[in-house]
């Protein structure tokens, strides 16, 4: 089964704020957010998906940000975070994500396989046994990820001489439910570390655009 990705509309976009005051002037960041994408695990798999032991339920979910710096901004390193709520003693965690783990620079085309332990593959082998493909397109991250199987993942970007971090930046990840939980709050915050004329700065989503930022994983 293929999926396909969705053209991603905006979720948010603005310019990037240093905490508690707004960071004026020719030199700051603007970004954007894409509205995320989910399908279920039964989407995902076709006629081939189980309901797994335990009863957890799995969605792959779209997500992606742009930089656009301005001035004389150039930006250092960015983190993409995403949180899962809780319900209770019951809590959603980040099964799997991509990219996940590149420390050197590519501009290849990749494509995804998801397998029927719901996590993804790049390798022909892996591909060979996946339940799931799709095209994931060009991708040219340095980066690494933090919190695998916790309610809270970023992607973590540093700028690298040859491709500076700005432009959009594509990413999914594997959500797991617990039996019980059918839906769980997610949030996503971006925060951008960067040097202009007077220095380094620090800006990120403006908390009072929190509430455009979450929105609800799972099947009402």
């Amino acid at each position: 089964m293929e999926l396909q990705f969705r053209e991603t509309k905006t979720l948010w976009e603005g310019a990037l704020e240093q905490p508690a005051v707004a960071y004026r002037g020719t030199e700051t960041v603007l970004a954007s957010i894409g509205e995320p994408f989910q399908w279920a695990d039964g989407e995902m798999l076709g006629g081939n998906w189980k309901q797994p032991v335990g009863g957890n339920r799995f969605y792959l979910v779209q997500l992606a940000f742009t930089l656009s710096p301005r001035g004389n901004i150039k930006v250092t390193s960015s983190d993409f975070c995403l949180t899962l709520g809780r319900q209770g003693d019951k809590k959603a965690v980040v099964f799997d994500a991509f990219p996940r783990e590149q420390t050197i620079t590519t501009d290849d085309s990749v494509t995804l396989g998801i397998g029927p332990d719901f996590k993804f593959g790049t390798t022909d082998a892996s591909l060979a046994k996946a339940e799931a493909k799709f095209d994931l397109g060009s991708v040219i991250p340095v980066v690494h990820v933090e919190g695998l199987h916790e309610p809270k993942l970023c992607w973590r970007y540093s700028a690298h001489a040859k491709y500076p971090l700005t432009g959009s930046r594509r990413m999914v990840a594997i959500l797991s439910l617990p039996d019980g939980m059918k839906t769980a709050r997610a949030t996503l915050e971006l925060t951008v570390n960067a040097e202009g004329r007077f220095g380094p700065i620090r800006v990120s989503t403006p908390e009072t655009e929190q509430d455009r930022l979450r929105w609800v994983v799972g099947e009402k």
